[in-house]
């Protein structure tokens, strides 16, 4: 029963893979559980130590407040969001100095640090959809995510009176931007393994695989990282290795073409001189004839030189599918059949 258990979970596993890789447009630009990045490793906790002396107390706070800046400034806010961190280092610096004033604001102030944390990730991911003009691949959670964007950068305008939810408001963004960028880089990246796979196939018709063996495996070795990766959802780093093998392996098609034919070209000048000297050797056979039997040659099944083993050229092709939906089916079938062999 057990055994039937894990069959059907097997085959539930193929289907939803295959279907989760060929579902059309529209479905996979609108998400049913939007990716957000979770914000509470970042979050720094003000704390409330009552039994702390007065000194310690703000010294611990101004410990925290620091932490919470250098993790704002970990998430790109120098460079994504200049103006909103001078805003809240401004905002933190005028009470700085005043214990009380700091006691009472150090928890909100780590919030605006934490808010910025938030938004400067979410205007690195915009930046980068702006810069590759990926918005056009899930236009409605760009568009969400521009005005998730604008609520909280509405809060950085009056630090004074905090807008709770302008944490929020960031997370979000930052997570539609995300979604838009898996959705075009899963695109981009099973357009870039149909060219890596017609490389490879360009290679495999002059036999890199045993030309040049060595390469050929490492560019094997990419492309089926990128399907790894792809698999994973990580469309992005999948993209970078079916970029790596199709350079790789043009470069073997390329590189083993021009010596195959530098190879043939020395062939036919190598023929053109045996048939020279042939006709030479007929002419002078004719003029002066050998009459004495010479051991070895004359015996029609004599061996003149070693038979060469060559490897099979098929046999160094490396197997790779020629759909990404086709791989991951075949890693799907390939754990079922793992956990079926464990199971006997």
């Amino acid at each position: 029963m057990k055994k039937v258990f894990i069959i059907l979970l097997s085959i539930s596993t193929v289907l939803f893979f295959i279907s989760c890789g060929s579902k059309p447009q529209e479905e996979e630009t609108t998400p049913t559980s939007p990716i957000v990045e979770d914000t509470t490793e970042d979050t720094v906790d003000s704390g409330d130590e009552s039994t702390e002396s007065d000194a310690d107390a703000y010294e611990k706070m101004l410990s925290q407040i620091d932490d919470a800046r250098r993790l704002a400034l970990e998430a790109g806010a120098d460079k994504n969001a200049a103006d909103e961190l001078s805003k809240v280092d401004d905002y933190y610096n005028s009470l700085k100095d005043d214990e009380d004033a700091l006691k009472l604001n150090g928890a909100s102030i780590i919030e605006r640090y934490n808010l910025l944390t938030a938004f400067a990730k979410a205007k690195e991911a915009k930046k980068e959809i702006d810069d590759n003009d990926f918005a056009s691949y899930d236009q409605k959670d760009y568009d969400a995510g521009v005005k998730s964007l604008e609520k909280a950068q509405a809060a950085f305008d009056d630090l004074e009176n905090w807008d709770p939810s302008a944490i929020a408001s960031a997370t979000d963004a930052n997570g539609k931007f995300q979604n838009v960028l898996i959705v075009a880089y899963k695109k981009l990246a099973k357009a870039e393994r149909e060219l890596a796979y017609e490389a490879k196939k360009n290679a495999d018709s002059v036999k890199a695989g045993v030309a040049q063996k060595e390469r050929y495996q490492a560019a094997t070795e990419s492309f089926k990282n990128g399907d790894i990766l792809y698999a994973m959802q990580s469309p992005k780093k999948s993209l970078e290795n079916y970029q790596s093998a199709k350079e790789e392996f043009t470069f073997l098609y390329e590189d083993v073409a021009e010596k195959r034919a530098a190879a043939q070209a020395a062939i036919d000048e190598a023929k053109r001189k045996v048939e020279e000297s042939e006709r030479y050797a007929l002419e002078a056979d004719r003029r002066n004839p050998i009459t004495e039997e010479i051991d070895g040659i004359e015996d029609e099944d004599a061996v003149l030189l070693e038979e060469d083993e060559y490897e099979d050229p098929e046999d160094a092709e490396s197997d790779i599918a020629p759909t990404i939906e086709e791989e991951i089916a075949n890693q799907a079938l390939d754990f079922a059949t793992d956990m079926l062999g464990e199971e006997d």
